[in-house]
Parts: C-alpha cells; structure tokens; sequence
C-alpha cells in the first residue's frame, strides 16, 4: 500500500467514524431514544458500536495498520496538538482510550461477565477524529489523496447528524 492511500484509509476511517456517531447521536433526545422499537434501538446500538470500532482502530490499537503514529509525520507535533485540543493531559487520554479500549473489549467484541455497561462519553472521541482528520488534511497530503474529501471534520459530522435527525423524524409515529 503507498502511503498515500493509507492516509486515505485513515481519513476514510475518520469519516466512517463521524457518520456513525452522528447517526447515533440523531436517535436521542434528552436522553431518550427517539423510537423506540427493537429494529430501531438495535439500528441506533449498532452505529455506537461501529464509531467505537473505528475510533479504537485509529487510536487504541498502537499495533494496528491505521493507528495515529503509524500515518502522521511529525508524531510530537500532532500529539502536542491533539493533547491542547482536548484539553487533556498523555496520561487522561490514555485512559480515556483505555475507557474506549474496555467498553470495545468487554461489549462489542466480546460478551464478558461484566452486569454493567459504560458507554465512555463521546465528545473525547469526536473531538479526537475531527482533529485527525482535519490534521490529515491539512499537514499529510500527498499526491492529492484527499482532493474529494470533505473539507472540515465537523462539517462532515454535522452533514450526517441533520441527515439522521431527518429520517429519525419521519419515521416517529
């Protein structure tokens, strides 16, 4: 693979990441599922399953093809960067993916002897995606890998969360 179609991977990842979590975000409202028959409380389940997914591939699995230090160039830079963005200290974001990492582990890949489950909160996890991708495109371009990308994590996520609120709406009853 060159590289630039992995940082188009990691970027198709960040966007699969954020259309997922918009779709899931598009489902609730204070707190309550939008509708809330089966078919829909799986559908809204399954997009939060699929953004930790993604997320954990890009910032959880340090061995993994696309994680974070293995598409950015300068890794001091973009960590110094994030870290500010966040406004988190190395050691609180590493336990807030280590959060991601047990919710991942304990729930969507496997079913363990865990009663409780703790969905981690999820603006870290958005906040961390739209810095990458916009980092990506800003800072890693090479051969115009990314000339059909969205311009701008958050607007993409927005895009997404109006489109699900939509079909949320029309399918009330």
């Amino acid at each position: 693979m060159t590289r630039s179609q992995h940082l188009r991977r990691v970027a198709i990842l960040c966007c699969h990441y954020l259309r997922n979590l918009a779709f899931y975000k598009a489902g609730w409202h204070n707190g309550k599922p939008k509708l809330k028959d089966q078919f829909w409380l799986s559908v809204n389940g399954n997009f939060l399953d699929i953004a930790v997914l993604e997320w954990c591939k890009l910032f959880a699995d340090t061995r993994g093809k696309h994680f974070w230090r293995k598409a950015i160039s300068d890794e001091v830079t973009f960590q110094e960067g994030l870290l500010v963005e966040l406004g988190l200290t190395e050691t609180e974001f590493e336990d807030y993916v280590n959060q991601m990492r047990t919710y991942r582990d304990k729930f969507i890949a496997h079913l363990d002897s865990e009663e409780i489950m703790h969905i981690p909160l999820l603006q870290t996890a958005v906040n961390s995606i739209e810095y990458l991708y916009d980092y990506l495109l800003k800072n890693e371009e090479t051969g115009s890998c990314f000339a059909d990308a969205q311009k701008g994590g958050l607007k993409f996520y927005k895009k997404f969360l109006v489109e699900g609120m939509a079909v949320y709406e029309k399918n009330r009853t």
